[in-house]
């Protein structure tokens, strides 16, 4: 007589995933944090030699916050000075002018910075950057912006995404990071063809950030469960047939993004742990999908 298997008592996936947040002294980056997965199809940070803008574009939880991290500790590594401002309101943040002024409040700066900024006397944004720069001594920055006030138009979305980048350019090649999330794609298709007509366009590097793939997904439930041993183990379902009964779910405004796949999956572990079942079956999943909502 086969021994009954164990109820399931703990579950592997956390009620949310944790947020980054901004940058802080000792943070070694998102690739050295547990639980970091290097999906093979996402994007790198991009060759920004000449400085300018990196726009890191896409509908909520699709990994933007993910990969201007990367970018701030990638162009670090490369001897730029670091100032992540996103933990801060946008409001009052226009433009590069004041952006300086606002860092001027920021702490802490990396070291001569602060000096520096207070070298600045115009106000032109970017004559300003280069009062900056050579106050700099040839040092270069690499800015992660504040996400802009979500009721700009994509018109002034591209208009402050160029002049960041007029002004980021005239600082001895500096880099200024800036994230666009939106629900639209019509408004990503409009900023996009507006960066494209730019006559500065050589300095603005869109990035845009597309939905996880079911492949993506099954890889995050095999690296988060340990393996595929853990996942014959703990699961009774097939994952195709798992993703195809969630379709309605994932057709929805932000689809395939992880934060909610792992609330959903958070969400099913607690479902079969308090049925007392000892493997996670798709009727869990539905139910967690019920409670939880669309993405």
């Amino acid at each position: 007589m086969n021994a009954q298997k164990q109820a399931i008592d703990v579950n592997p996936f956390p009620r949310r995933p944790a947020d980054l947040g901004v940058h802080r002294d000792g943070c070694e980056g998102p690739e050295r944090q547990d639980g970091y997965i290097a999906f093979a199809g996402r994007p790198d940070p991009p060759d920004v030699g000449d400085g300018g803008v990196v726009l890191i574009a896409g509908r909520p939880h699709l990994g933007k916050s993910v990969l201007a991290h990367r970018c701030l500790h990638r162009y670090a590594d490369a001897g730029r000075l670091l100032v992540d401002l996103a933990g801060r309101p946008s409001d009052g943040l226009a433009g590069p002018a004041d952006c300086l002024a606002r860092m001027r409040d920021t702490y802490p700066l990396p070291d001569g910075l602060r000096t520096a900024l207070h070298e600045v006397r115009t106000a032109e944004p970017v004559e300003a950057h280069h009062e900056l720069g050579r106050a700099l001594g040839g040092r270069r920055l690499v800015v992660r912006l504040p996400r802009p006030d979500p009721n700009l138009s994509p018109a002034a979305i591209a208009d402050q995404a160029e002049g960041y980048a007029r002004a980021a350019h005239a600082a001895n090649s500096s880099v200024y990071l800036f994230e666009f999330p939106y629900w639209v794609d019509a408004d990503w298709a409009d900023v996009s063809d507006r960066l494209a007509r730019s006559p500065h366009r050589d300095l603005l590097t869109p990035v845009c950030l597309n939905p996880f793939s079911d492949l993506e997904l099954t890889e995050f439930l095999r690296v988060r469960m340990g393996g595929d041993a853990a996942l014959d183990t703990l699961f009774d379902l097939d994952l195709e047939l798992l993703l195809r009964a969630l379709g309605r779910q994932r057709a929805s405004l932000s689809p395939n993004n992880l934060t909610w796949f792992n609330v959903l999956c958070h969400q099913a572990f607690e479902a079969a742990i308090e049925s007392g079942a000892a493997r996670v079956a798709v009727h869990h999943y539905l139910a967690a999908a019920v409670r939880i909502g669309a993405p």
